[in-house]
C-alpha cells in the first residue's frame, strides 16, 4: 500500500481460468485482503489469466460453469473483470484494454457525492410515485444488473414493503459476506453516533438533522461493512412522518448485493414509554414484518446507566420496550458514548453473524 504514490486506485484480484475457484481459494484470498485494511470492493476488479486456454469457450460460460462462488465475488467487484491471454502477441492491445477499464472505474469512483445523491432521488421520487399509487402490499421489482462502473442499478421498490437485494439469500454456505448495517431510531436517539464508532471514524454528521439516508463503508477485522443512518422519527412534529417512511423503505436499497443485513434499532437508556413503542411499531413495520428477525436493539448512551445493569434498566422501564425486545428475540446490547474499546463493536457484529448461523 505505501508505494501506491499518492493513492490506491485499483486492486486486481488475479484469478486462474485453469482452476475451480473454490471455498478454499475465496477463503484464501479473503485473509490476504483483510490486511489492506481499506476500501476493496469499489476498487477491485478480477483479471482472468490464460484466457487462451479457454479456446472458443466465453468468459461468461466459463464463469457460469465455475458456480456460485466466483459468482458472487463478481458481483463484490460490480461485475468488473478482464480476461488475460498467455500469448505474448496479444499482451499489448491486452493491457491497453485492462488500462482503459481501470481508468473507467477511477473515474466512476471519483464522481461527486453529488451526482450519487441525484441518483438516490430518482429512486425517492419513484418510490413516492408508488406509494401515492396506493399498491396494497405488492413487491415490484425492477430487475436491473449492476452497471460495469459501480453503481448499483439492482433496486426493489415497494409501497410498504422492501424486497432485499439479489444475493441476499442465495449466498454459498459458510462464506462470510459483507455486513449491511441499517440504523434505525427516533431523533437524537444516537444513532449518527452509533455508525462512527461502529466504523472508527467521523462518518455521519452527529448534531445536525438527517433527512435523508446517508451511506458510508469501512472495514474491521474481518468484516466488510456498508452502513446506513436514516433520518430519526419524531413525536413532537420534528421530522416529517412521510418523508422519513420513505428513507426507511428506501434504505435496503443502499446496501450492497449479497450483504448479510441487519436493523440496528437505537434506543437511548432514557424513558421509554408506550408512546416510543408505538413510533417504533409505526416505522420499523415500513420495513415489512419480517423486520425483526433481522433486528438487533442497540441501547445507546449506555454510560448514563450509571453503575445498573441493563437488565435493571429493562425491568424498570416495563411492558413497552418487553414488547420491543420480544420482537427482534431479545437480541439487544449496549453502546457506552464515553469508551473508545472496540469490544462493544465486535460483539454487535457477531450478534448479526450469529443470525445467519
Amino acid at each position: 500500500m505505501a508505494l501506491c504514490q499518492p493513492e490506491l486506485h485499483a486492486i486486481l484480484l488475479v484469478v486462474s481460468t485453469l482452476s475451480q475457484f473454490s471455498q478454499d481459494k475465496w477463503e484464501t484470498m479473503e485473509a490476504h485482503l483483510r490486511l489492506l485494511e481499506t476500501t476493496i470492493w469499489q476498487r477491485a476488479m478480477i483479471l482472468f489469466t490464460h484466457g487462451d486456454k479457454l479456446g472458443h469457450l466465453p468468459i461468461e460460460t466459463h464463469i457460469k460453469s465455475q458456480g456460485r462462488m466466483l459468482q458472487w465475488l463478481l458481483e463484490r467487484c460490480g461485475n468488473r473483470y478482464h480476461v488475460m491471454s498467455s500469448q505474448d502477441t496479444a499482451s499489448g492491445r491486452q493491457v491497453q484494454v485492462m488500462v482503459q477499464k481501470i481508468e473507467k472505474m477511477v473515474e466512476a469512483n471519483m464522481r461527486p457525492t453529488e451526482m450519487q445523491q441525484r441518483m438516490y432521488t430518482l429512486l425517492r421520487e419513484e418510490l413516492r410515485r408508488n406509494t401515492e399509487r396506493g399498491w396494497q402490499g405488492g413487491r415490484e421489482d425492477a430487475d436491473m444488473a449492476v452497471m460495469h462502473d459501480g453503481i448499483p442499478k439492482q433496486v426493489w421498490l415497494a409501497s410498504r414493503t422492501t424486497v432485499l437485494p439479489r444475493g441476499f439469500l442465495a449466498e454459498p454456505p459458510a462464506m462470510r459476506a459483507g455486513l449491511g448495517l441499517i440504523l434505525l431510531g427516533r431523533r437524537r436517539s444516537g444513532k449518527s453516533l452509533a455508525g462512527n464508532l461502529i466504523l472508527d471514524r467521523e462518518a455521519f454528521h452527529m448534531g445536525t438533522k438527517t433527512v435523508q439516508c446517508a451511506v458510508a463503508n469501512g472495514n474491521m477485522s474481518r468484516w466488510t461493512m456498508t452502513v446506513v443512518d436514516t433520518p430519526g422519527w419524531s413525536m413532537f412534529g420534528m421530522a416529517q412522518p412521510e418523508q422519513v417512511k420513505l428513507e426507511i423503505g428506501l434504505s435496503p436499497s443502499l446496501c450492497p448485493p449479497g450483504s448479510k443485513m441487519a436493523f440496528i434499532l437505537a434506543i437511548p437508556v432514557d424513558s421509554f414509554k408506550e408512546r416510543d413503542r408505538r413510533a417504533v411499531e409505526k416505522y420499523v413495520s415500513v420495513l415489512g414484518d419480517g423486520v425483526w428477525r433481522s433486528t438487533v436493539v442497540l441501547f445507546t448512551y449506555g454510560g448514563e446507566l450509571r453503575g445498573r445493569s441493563i437488565e435493571q434498566y429493562i425491568e424498570k422501564t416495563g411492558e413497552p420496550l418487553h414488547w420491543v425486545l420480544d420482537r427482534c428475540g431479545y437480541r439487544h446490547l449496549v453502546f457506552n458514548q464515553y469508551t473508545t474499546d472496540k469490544t462493544e463493536v465486535i460483539q454487535l457484529l457477531e450478534i448479526v453473524e450469529q443470525m445467519y448461523g
